[in-house]
């Protein structure tokens, strides 16, 4: 006969979680009629109990105030016999359930249950918000049909299914709300649907590993309702007491599925049916999230998607959508028994956010005395627009301002602005959320290939359009770009799903915030990309995509996405990039015409490769089309010289010469020399601030320059390098060697001579080209260099020239720097002509 029970008072004791008293087994020695030696049970010695039973000592069954009830009692023995211990809660603890208490032990500080402490405040959905999402897994949870936002969002399942399916995956990205939901449908169901609750924590060593999850599955079953599934439990830990640091595998098998699968199903109707695991993806490592999932999945159906074990449980698992666990859930033979709800704005999350954003913002204006002062509405219509854009769907966004603003020892307007400052504002504004995603960021194991990939999507997004017209070819162009092996970019982005949206051709960042974490370095700290660096990483490469381009045919390389990105945007991203030793020496051995060659594939592009081939040179072109492309690669010649010269002043070696009427080439060969005059002439008669420059068809030079072949200077060009305008080795003089300074100044003096030329020998030369020769000697002569030879030129063709042209004349003669008997004899006579000309038209007086 079981002896009286005893009452211990304890105070501040550690109890275990309250438990039904359970009647005594069936099968129990005493009920079946046995004999009195089977009806004795091994005694249970209250001082060495945790001996007897291999449980540790603990606050319950080894404080001191619990032994000191039994402290003037001696031999105490107890046969199937129940001790209360009362303390704030109360637990029965009866000796055939010692494997609870050894269960109990595994998880008691684990703190992974929905309502732990260690938990404490946990996330909750604001009233009213988050309603769609929750009646849609409400209904799952309780077997319902699926409403039919869920059914149009599971495409692929029909409701049938949907209902049905064991496992639902809720999954969205970081910050998106999903502990909030599952905290609120826990909380909901506890009473109810609930039957365990696991919550994985990266910041918690005990709850960042699978180790304890099934066991704390395990021990929430056996302190449900029923008798017989809590004893087969209890049976399962003291028939062998290695499950409890078995694998994973076994903990599942054989404390949840076999307790279950061997239940009557008769008595399933009662059970709780619901397992709510949050977090997936904060188990540390993608192999434990990977075994998490097939032990579940595996137990409920066989390779070949077959009923394996048949079970009254339904998994309700939270993550973000990280590709191993994608990968899981889209294998075949899981499909039929899985279900999925993606957290998007599908369920009206930004709406749901301004909600949640107006009230947290009118309780703070209501109970904060700062704000007496402070004219409602309060914040601003716009502002709280501005913030529901910022969040992106991000409930974490606005959960963290909200607890920035509402800081009892700071003004809340005050805060609210300096949130809205950022960059410039305070960087701890978002310290929860900058934590979340410097712990993202860590979790990438090649950090310097993911800030080089990030960076550079900047920067290229930018400038081009192409990735925006070619969404399904970005990747490809940025490994292109990069020179990364194929597939080397979704590798480096696999941890990054809960921030960014990535398929196989393209990716892009779900939230603005992740962006403004990233750019601003003082929340970002060893994350922070510094966007000019990464300009100096894409024009590096730029320079290296089109020597190697180059080396390809000519429909190749046209239609290369990499060449043409670096043909388009190499300006841009050289004039925003980061001045660095490696950059100014790539710079100095670049050979900018040759690589580029602006005209020839623009013009290629316009005339649709309708030009006929000939091996001995690129194409055969007009004359206008000569022109065509010498305008291109003047204008890029003086782009690339004007951003030298006003960027890279300070950091590159610069000649002594006037950089305002030339630039220097280099890598000319010498059977190219001769072509310098004449490349001078085409420089200066063409170059971007001249008002022909505009309409570059009114008039072709060679009508000017009889000598000048545009043929054979475009085939030269594109062997020429013209790309050090700013600096050259300080070894090498640049007048000489393979250093040749373009002298605009002598061009334009060229093309006055040539003019003059032609009005002494064709008198309708002026007529037939008035425009271009007024643009030609208004402009030229007033650039041209000082030499003797056009003041000779000029004396011969006095007598031809207009008025206008004559005072021109003047001017540049009077600037000359040495003016010699020859120069002071041309003044003269330019104004002796000038005079002959207003004394014949002056009118007769009658």
């Amino acid at each position: 006969m079981a002896l009286p029970r005893q009452t211990l008072n304890s105070q501040n004791v550690q109890v275990l979680p309250p438990s039904n008293r359970r009647r005594r087994p069936r099968d129990s020695p005493e009920q079946d009629g046995s004999s009195s030696e089977c009806r004795t049970r091994p005694r249970l010695e209250v001082n060495n109990f945790e001996e007897q039973h291999d449980v540790s000592k603990s606050p319950t069954l080894d404080s001191t105030a619990g032994v000191a009830s039994f402290a003037r009692s001696h031999h105490n023995t107890f046969h199937n016999s129940t001790i209360n211990t009362i303390g704030g809660d109360q637990i029965n603890l009866n000796d055939w359930e010692a494997g609870l208490k050894l269960l109990y032990r595994e998880i008691r500080q684990v703190g992974a249950f929905y309502d732990s402490e260690d938990r404490f405040p946990p996330p909750r959905c604001h009233p009213q918000t988050r309603e769609a999402v929750r009646a849609d897994i409400s209904a799952w949870i309780k077997d319902q049909n699926t409403s039919p936002s869920l059914q149009t969002r599971n495409s692929n399942q029909n409701s049938a299914r949907s209902s049905q399916a064991l496992v639902h995956w809720l999954y969205g990205p970081a910050g998106a709300g999903k502990s909030a939901i599952t905290q609120t449908l826990a909380e909901s169901f506890k009473d109810s649907h609930l039957a365990a609750s696991f919550f994985f924590s990266r910041s918690s060593s005990k709850r960042n590993n699978p180790r304890t999850l099934f066991t704390t599955v395990a021990y929430c079953l056996a302190v449900s309702k029923d008798t017989k599934l809590r004893a087969a439990i209890d049976k399962a830990v003291l028939e062998r007491h290695a499950i409890l640091g078995a694998s994973i595998e076994s903990q599942f098998l054989e404390l949840v599925v076999k307790p279950l699968e061997n239940l009557p199903r008769e008595r399933w109707g009662n059970l709780p049916k619901v397992v709510i695991i949050d977090g997936l993806d904060e188990c540390q490592g993608s192999d434990s999230q990977r075994r998490v999932l097939t032990t579940i999945l595996s137990q409920l159906v066989d390779d070949k998607g077959q009923p394996r074990y048949r079970i009254p449980l339904r998994f309700l698992i939270a993550s973000r959508p990280e590709p191993q666990i994608r990968d899981v859930f889209n294998k075949p033979e899981y499909l039929d028994i899985t279900t999925r709800t993606e957290l998007g704005d599908n369920y009206s999350t930004s709406r749901d956010i301004e909600r949640y954003l107006r009230d947290s913002f009118h309780e703070i204006a209501r109970t904060s005395d700062a704000m007496r002062g402070v004219p409602l509405p309060w914040p601003s219509h716009g502002v709280i627009d501005n913030l529901v854009q910022k969040a992106s769907g991000q409930f974490i966004y606005a959960s963290t301002l909200i607890k920035y603003v509402s800081d009892e020892y700071s003004h809340p307007a005050e805060r609210l602005e300096l949130a809205l400052g950022l960059p410039i504002g305070d960087p701890d504004a978002f310290s929860d959320l900058d934590l979340l995603y410097r712990q993202i960021m860590s979790s990438s194991r090649n950090r310097p290939r993911v800030l080089q990939i990030l960076g550079a999507f900047f920067c290229l997004q930018e400038v081009d359009r192409y990735l925006i017209l070619h969404p399904r070819e970005s990747i490809v162009l940025f490994e292109n770009m990069l020179f990364l092996p194929q597939g080397a970019i979704s590798l480096a982005l696999r941890n990054l799903h809960s921030v960014l949206e990535i398929n196989q051709y393209s990716f892009h960042f779900r939230h603005k915030s992740f962006t403004e974490f990233l750019l601003d370095e003082r929340r970002s700290g060893e994350f922070f990309l510094d966007l000019p660096l990464y300009h100096e990483l894409i024009t590096r490469c730029c320079m290296k995509i089109v020597p190697k381009a180059s080396q390809t045919g000519i429909l190749q390389l046209f239609h290369s996405p990499q060449w043409r990105y670096a043909r388009d945007n190499f300006f841009y991203h050289l004039e925003h990039s980061k001045i660095t030793d490696p950059l100014i020496n790539d710079l100095k051995n670049f050979n900018f015409l040759y690589c580029f060659r602006p005209g020839i594939w623009t013009l290629s592009q316009l005339l649709r490769f309708s030009l006929p081939y000939d091996t001995s040179r690129r194409f055969t072109v007009s004359d206008c089309e000569h022109h065509l492309y010498l305008r291109l690669v003047i204008l890029e010649c003086y782009k690339y010289s004007k951003i030298l010269t006003e960027k890279f002043q300070d950091s590159l070696q610069q000649p002594t010469s006037n950089l305002k009427h030339g630039f220097y080439a280099s890598s000319i060969r010498k059977n190219y020399l001769h072509f310098i005059s004449e490349m001078e002439v085409s420089f200066a008669f063409l170059r971007p601030d001249s008002d022909l420059y505009e309409n570059p068809h009114s008039l072709i030079l060679t009508e000017i320059v009889d000598d000048l072949r545009l043929d054979n200077l475009c085939d030269s060009l594109a062997e020429i390098s013209i790309c050090h305008p700013c600096f050259y080795p300080p070894t090498l003089n640049p007048d000489c060697g393979d250093w040749y300074f373009i002298d605009l100044s002598r061009g334009h003096s060229s093309i006055v001579k040539c003019y003059l030329k032609k009005i002494r020998l064709d008198r309708n030369f002026r007529l037939d080209h008035n425009f271009c020769t007024n643009w030609s000697w208004s402009r030229n002569f007033r650039w041209s260099s000082h030499e003797l030879s056009l003041v000779e030129e000029l004396l011969k063709t006095i007598e031809f020239l207009h008025e206008y042209e004559l005072l021109e004349a003047i001017n540049w003669l009077q600037r000359y720097p040495d003016k010699c008997h020859i120069v002071n004899n041309a003044i003269d006579k330019c104004t002796e002509q000038i005079t002959n000309f207003r004394s014949s038209y002056q009118p007769t007086m009658g």
